[in-house]
């Protein structure tokens, strides 16, 4: 065990000084849009004031019957049921400041979210709807959250026209309102769904490091799908929530 644990500080040591040997002839990298050195994401600075990501997903076709079909077919829906998590600021209506009331070394808190879609394939419009749980840490402190201190509902217009046409990786929540049990207070809310793409290599555009995937950011540029942005190593579609 210990001959082990020496010779892997040693390869990380050497590791290491090769990594800042090359930082002292080249020089600090370029600003690249997707911050190829940030491997995990700072969820205390979070790019909105809710960010989820989609766990797993179950999606049906249907015609215009209703029936389910197996390919998409003119007139057709698409209709699908995922199940998301992921983070609230403090502060937020998902993260209201008297969580630390209950969690008081809470610096932001956990969504788990249900949700369900129902799009024209023909437009990629549709509804959105489903119902969340915000939690904190329970009784485990090493594993993910699960005490639960809110629960609601939401709903609201769905628009993923642009990655239904092949124009971009991205989609709209609209006129969105999310309404919490027991009191009844109800916020409204935008979203933004980033799409996980393989960069086209074919074009002037190369991905030069050959990573796997990519979001594309509100300026078209694309963004690593960093490693905690993945469900069992999957890239996974991320939803940007602003209230």
């Amino acid at each position: 065990m210990t001959s082990i644990c020496w010779k892997s500080a040693v390869t990380w040591s050497l590791l290491g000084l090769m990594f800042l040997l090359f930082a002292l002839v080249v020089g600090p990298p370029p600003a690249l849009a997707w911050d190829l050195g940030q491997l995990w994401i700072d969820t205390t600075s979070l790019p909105a004031d809710t960010v989820l990501y989609e766990v797993n997903e179950d999606m049906y076709l249907q015609d215009a019957a209703g029936n389910f079909v197996t390919s998409p077919v003119p007139g057709g829906r698409r209709m699908a049921v995922a199940q998301l998590a992921g983070w609230s600021k403090l502060g937020t209506p998902l993260c209201p400041a008297w969580v630390v009331l209950v969690s008081p070394a809470a610096k932001k808190c956990a969504v788990n979210v249900r949700g369900a879609d129902d799009l024209s394939l023909a437009t990629g419009q549709g509804t959105v709807a489903g119902t969340f749980a915000v939690v904190v840490q329970g009784d485990n402190p090493v594993d993910g959250d699960e005490f639960v201190i809110m629960t609601g509902c939401f709903h609201g217009d769905a628009d993923l026209s642009p990655a239904f046409a092949g124009r971009a990786p991205l989609g709209y929540i609209k006129n969105g309102v999310v309404t919490v049990d027991g009191g009844g207070q109800k916020f409204g809310f935008t979203g933004t769904f980033r799409l996980p793409i393989k960069l086209n290599t074919t074009t002037t555009t190369r991905d030069l490091l050959q990573l796997d995937a990519y979001y594309v950011n509100d300026s078209g540029l694309p963004v690593w799908v960093k490693a905690n942005e993945r469900s069992l190593g999957v890239p996974t579609v991320r939803l940007e929530i602003k209230f």
